[in-house]
């Protein structure tokens, strides 16, 4: 009877240490399930974003080393969701095109000279598109994905790339107030593109360049301004 007793006692044990190793396995797999599902939701918000902002780069005409690590850094993000999620096939697309993309080379040095948009709302998103591009560099860099000279090189290059589109958009904002005979606001907007060519980053003769055609511009505005009140003085009755 001891003996049965001991074997009861002992099946017992064994039923709850199988129990608990069963359960302990499932506490293990749920978590490992949440974890891949956290590191999943973290990759597709930062694929969309890298996507979005490389392709925002792609059409300033943006040097083709800034867009080609872009590119890179997102052929990354999309081989490990596909690693972490091999029945997803929506990516396919994307990555054949991130793989054509990041194996673009060769600097420009005149990248992104006559991008330009027409309006300020225009011309806010895409600054908000350099500055992103400039924190995922950020990000890169202190992740040891990209060298010192990379990062310095590609802030540098982000930088006049945003002072080129802001110089380029005011100036055609400024053409097309002219041609909607509205002096106050193309005055305003030459004003703007000369704050900007007084910014760092733009080489010499091109802010040289642009200086004078405001110069230029702003001489025929103030003519033709004139000329216009000289007219209405002429035509007002004595």
């Amino acid at each position: 009877m001891v003996a049965s007793y001991f074997l009861t006692t002992l099946f017992l044990l064994c039923l709850m240490l199988a129990g608990l190793l069963l359960a302990q396995q499932a506490a293990q797999r749920q978590g490992q399930h949440v974890s891949r599902l956290s590191r999943l939701s973290a990759l597709e918000s930062r694929r969309r974003q890298v996507h979005q902002t490389a392709r925002a780069l792609q059409q300033m005409e943006t040097d083709p080393e800034i867009v080609a690590l872009l590119f890179g850094s997102l052929l990354e993000d999309l081989q490990t969701i596909k690693a972490l999620d091999p029945v997803r096939s929506d990516l396919d697309k994307q990555i054949k095109e991130a793989e054509a993309a990041s194996r673009q080379s060769g600097g420009n040095s005149n990248a992104g000279s006559s991008a330009a948009v027409a309006t300020e709302e225009e011309l806010a998103m895409t600054q908000r598109h350099i500055q992103r591009a400039m924190k995922i560099f950020v990000s890169m860099y202190k992740s040891d994905k990209i060298s010192a000279g990379q990062y310095q090189a590609c802030r540098d290059k982000l930088r006049m790339l945003g002072l080129r589109v802001a110089v380029n958009s005011c100036l055609l904002m400024a053409q097309r107030a002219v041609d909607s005979e509205d002096t106050v606001k193309a005055m305003s907007c030459f004003r703007r593109a000369e704050s900007f060519l007084g910014m760092k980053g733009l080489p010499g003769t091109e802010i040289t360049e642009k200086k004078a055609y405001i110069r230029t511009e702003r001489e025929k505005l103030i003519a033709e301004s004139a000329a216009g009140r000289g007219l209405l003085l002429m035509a007002a009755p004595d």
